[in-house]
């Protein structure tokens, strides 16, 4: 082997044929394209970061309506508070509905609704299925209101309908929200299916 050709033998791990002298390392610590990968990681970090903000911060108010395609949860009326629920019952066609509650067959639901400190009131009624509730003067002292289920029971889902004319209406479910009513307004409803005598 010639002197020049001594000098510069190429490394055996050395990148496609690069020449390299011997014992002379590669740089440590820097990889080409190390700090883009970490920017594009910081980046996606970010934007999951903003998308579980966007997700979760609207849902810690408590009088937020819940958003489009969700449901709020309609609880069960407890069989001991049926009677005095029965002065917020239309009489005539909620009769079957008590019965039924009465008897331990199907469950009656409840719901609260209030006028808001900034509200000037007025007159809504709760439609729940074929059920439409009496007028309900709002105050501004909460009112729990019972009504039958807005679908078959074992269904577990149906929409409940504000129906009058009220601004700042409180119509607490679980979540709850806080609505102007000028006609109707529609919300979609759950409930877990259970022993309605347990």
């Amino acid at each position: 082997m010639s002197e020049p050709e001594a000098q510069h033998e190429v490394s055996p791990g050395a990148p496609s044929g690069h020449d390299q002298t011997p014992g002379q390392e590669p740089p440590r610590g820097k990889k080409p394209g190390s700090s883009r990968g970490t920017w594009i990681g910081i980046a996606g970090g970010l934007a999951i970061a903003g998308i579980a903000a966007f997700t979760i911060l609207p849902r810690l108010g408590g009088d937020k309506p819940p958003g489009v395609g969700e449901e709020s949860t309609l609880e069960v009326l407890i069989p001991a508070d049926i009677n005095a629920a029965l002065p917020t019952l239309d009489p005539g066609s909620s009769k079957a509905a008590v019965d039924d509650a009465k008897n331990c067959k199907v469950p009656l639901a409840w719901v609260t609704l209030k006028q808001q400190p900034n509200g000037h009131g007025g007159m809504v009624r709760v439609r729940s299925g074929s059920y439409l509730s009496p007028p309900i003067k709002l105050t501004p002292t909460p009112q729990r209101i019972a009504l039958p289920y807005p679908a078959p029971y074992p269904t577990g889902r149906g929409v409940l309908t504000l129906v009058g004319e009220a601004d700042q209406v409180g119509f607490y479910l679980t979540p709850g929200g806080i609505h102007d009513v000028n006609g109707t307004y529609s919300v979609n409803v759950h409930w877990q299916v259970r022993n309605p005598c347990p």
